[in-house]
């Protein structure tokens, strides 16, 4: 497809009468429930307070409703069904809030599900779990504000999904614990107090910021409040804003009284990171202050693969062809290429003809076809599935561009093809720039290597799950060192000691060069500047760049293992967590053909941007290369006996390695730390001191997998725990591989990464 052509459908499919909302809703209305009988007043008067709230802050339509208590539940399932049907518009929100009691649901055979009471003991109930799921049949989107006892437990359902796609839920507690009473220590009093704070800062209240501000240490609210938004069409969460005058005024206010300009300048090469932060910033939803919204100028990414496939040579003197791709290679690119064709057709389609793609809820989900449900989602999802498309049509591009033969051992070849305008347009150089330095590097080990001559030691490196430190060094000023540390063979002749050491120093020098280039933003990984080594100390240090506008950071495992909830991440930034770190590697097998070999919890950090309380979860960056070497390099065989390296390592790879480490064994790795992210508990903590002792390799190994097997699934869904299994079994279903395991990389990304994604939008 011409870009011309693209942008053009594009700025006429934006001419659309959304664009004239002041709110992201054309109508609100909100349902106050609490029990007609019930044995607390300060229910019904704090549903009035939060019905007044939103009548006159926010300009709502209000409604009050009280549970009777003869035939609760089947009264209570009529008026919901009732406010269900009255409004049948997509662009409408209903917000539920209900006071009153919880019941635990615990009894004998029970399933701990929601069930409200009018009384704390006895009394008539309603099986909220049984009336909840009908709101997913609305085409409205729905709120739901729970002051109640054992409030979560509306999350949880027998059968199936129990937030709906249309639902975002906002409990007072978790399962099993208590909220407290009406007053002013109440959930429904503290969120009174949150709504109004925000629409007087900024004139809107999102939900997820309530959530956390409700949440946060230095609010009064003694519970945790729990937060599930099954959200899709492109919105995370609701944002409630004041209402402007009645449904007939929408429209009429200002047309266009000014316009910006901006041009958006790139320091790197466009590739697959690069452009996924781009098209994430530039899809957020706008203030509905922007009248209108027209695209200039279109990215021929598309385009490029387009010329790539076809082979088409426009300023092109030499580099990789598409003919030259194994038949396999081709089929898998052409399959990516039309699948990316058809979601730009769903999205054009969508945004000219919405209402040709408007299928009920249980329609879509009939298919079985999560990028059906996307498409008739709307937009903005058919607009994320493109995004999805898009990178994963350029990793497949990628991926099988650098497994042909000549990328892999020719030096010709591969500068020409960091010189082929094609490359660079394909996201490819800096993979190929880094292939080119693991294969040849530099003849002069010298060349990065420099004097540690330290000014200021922020903190000392401790055990070997702490070799990143802060330091202040002569020249380069403020600089993260990564140090690893080696043994001094006493037995050894000084001429021997001396060859094994200059072998290591020479891996460091490979290594260090190999971390200098800069390479895509989703290989995670900072821009090592130069290297030291210390004899005196036994150890080598690999200095990286500290980013400007950051100042602290932190391990995976210092942050699982620190107490407390008010920095942990939230599960879809655990989930983006696992993916990028996932990422990272897949890229670093892909373009350096190098493993790993520390893939761990503590070599996995986190920055802290100056002037902010929290880590920044969205980019996890990977150390852990004082151990990395060329994937058919051998390894130095030293014998590690250290429980908290060896709990990381496959058993072959424990003591004295029986195996060479290889891909396979890095995502052994992965599947070690997706399971503490999954548990958020460090894999060590299966083992107690007793355990530990002559415990075997495979011993250990057996127990990893079996507390996977029965526990990450309840905590992070079953694909979550069918791609870590994956992981920890090694068995991905290649028995035959080319020389840079491509084969292995493709089943990665299928069987693990992309099982990753739709957790990351759990938020």
């Amino acid at each position: 497809m011409e870009t011309e052509a693209l942008r053009h459908r594009l700025n006429s499919a934006l001419e659309f009468e959304e664009w004239a909302l002041h709110n992201d809703y054309k109508s609100i209305s909100v349902l106050a429930i609490y029990w007609e009988d019930g044995d607390m007043p300060g229910f019904k008067e704090e549903a009035y307070s939060i019905g007044t709230l939103f009548a006159t802050a926010f300009h709502y339509h209000v409604d009050y409703y009280a549970i009777p208590s003869e035939d609760s539940h089947m009264e209570l399932d009529r008026r919901i069904n009732s406010f269900i049907s009255e409004h049948r518009d997509s662009n409408d929100l209903i917000i539920i809030h209900y006071g009153g009691h919880g019941d635990p649901d615990d009894e004998t055979a029970r399933e701990k599900l929601a069930v409200w009471a009018a009384l704390s003991q006895g009394g008539p109930t309603v099986d909220w779990s049984i009336i909840q799921p009908k709101l997913g049949h609305a085409r409205a989107e729905v709120l739901l504000l729970l002051d109640c006892c054992f409030a979560a437990q509306a999350a949880r359902n027998s059968q199936n999904r129990a937030i709906a796609s249309n639902v975002e839920l906002l409990a007072a507690c978790a399962m099993g614990c208590k909220s407290p009473p009406p007053g002013q220590q109440s959930f429904t009093s503290h969120l009174i107090q949150q709504l109004r704070d925000s629409l007087a800062a900024n004139g809107s209240a999102k939900i997820s910021d309530v959530a956390l501000s409700l949440a946060h240490r230095g609010n009064k609210y003694r519970e945790t409040p729990i937060h599930f938004s099954g959200l899709g069409h492109g919105r995370s969460t609701v944002s409630l804003e004041p209402l402007r005058g009645s449904p007939t005024d929408i429209g009429r206010g200002k047309g266009e009284t000014a316009w910006l300009t901006l041009r958006v300048s790139l320091r790197d090469v466009l590739s697959d990171g690069l452009i996924s932060d781009i098209i994430q910033w530039l899809k957020a939803r706008p203030t509905r202050k922007v009248a209108k919204m027209t695209v200039e100028n279109v990215v021929q990414a598309t385009d490029d693969v387009r010329q790539f496939i076809h082979d088409d040579a426009r300023g092109r003197v030499a580099g990789p062809t598409f003919q030259q791709l194994p038949t396999p290679a081709k089929v898998e690119v052409l399959t990516a290429w039309n699948d990316f064709r058809s979601l730009i057709t769903a999205l054009a389609t969508q945004l000219r003809y919405p209402s040709l793609m408007e299928l009920p809820r249980d329609s879509a989900r009939e298919t079985n076809s999560d990028q059906v449900y996307e498409i008739t989602a709307g937009p903005l999802a058919t607009l994320r599935e493109m995004e999805k498309g898009l990178l994963t049509l350029q990793t497949t591009v990628q991926r099988n561009v650098m497994a042909l033969p000549d990328l892999n051992g020719k030096r010709k070849s591969l500068l020409e093809a960091i010189e082929d305008p094609a490359m660079q347009s394909l996201g490819l150089t800096p993979l190929l720039d880094r292939r080119l330095k693991a294969l040849f590097p530099s003849d002069s080990i010298a060349s990065m290597r420099m004097e540690h001559n330290v000014v200021v030691a922020q903190e000392s490196p401790g055990a070997l799950t702490h070799s990143l430190v802060h330091e202040e060094l002569r020249d380069l000023g403020s600089v993260l060192v990564e140090y690893k540390t080696y043994e001094k063979p006493e037995t050894q002749s000084p001429h021997v000691q001396r060859k094994q050491i200059e072998r290591m120093e020479e891996r460091i020098s490979n290594l260090a060069e190999l971390l200098q280039t800069q390479g895509p933003s989703d290989l995670h990984t900072l821009k090592c500047i130069q290297w030291f080594h210390e004899p005196e100390n036994t150890r080598f240090g690999l200095v990286f760049d500290y980013p400007a506008g950051f100042a602290g950071l932190i391990s995976l495992r210092d942050l699982i293992n620190r107490p407390g909830t008010d920095q942990r991440p939230t599960l879809a930034q655990r989930f983006s967590t696992v993916k990028n770190v996932g990422d990272a590697l897949l890229k670093w097998h892909m373009s350096a053909n190098w493993v790993h070999q520390g893939i761990a919890s503590h070599n996995i950090y986190f920055l802290k941007p100056k002037g902010q309380v929290s880590f920044d979860f969205s980019s996890p960056y990977l150390f852990g290369y004082e151990f990395s070497r060329p994937s058919d390099g051998i390894s130095l065989g030293v014998c590690v006996e250290d429980f908290e390296h060896n709990v990381y390592r496959h058993p072959t790879r424990q003591g004295l390695p029986s195996e060479y480490q290889k891909k396979k064994h890095d995502l052994y790795s992965f599947g070690i730390m997706m399971f503490e992210v999954g548990m958020w508990s460090l894999v060590g903590s299966l083992f107690n001191a007793e355990m530990r002792k002559d415990l075997a390799p495979s011993k250990m190994m057996k127990i990893i997998k079996l507390n996977a097997h029965e526990r990450l699934g309840y905590r992070m869904g079953a694909a979550y725990e069918r791609a870590t299994s994956s992981c920890l079994d090694m068995k991905f279903g290649v028995e035959l591989d080319d020389a840079v395991d491509t084969r292995l990389a493709k089943a990665f990304e299928d069987m693990v990464l992309k099982k990753m994604q739709p957790g990351t939008r759990l938020d």
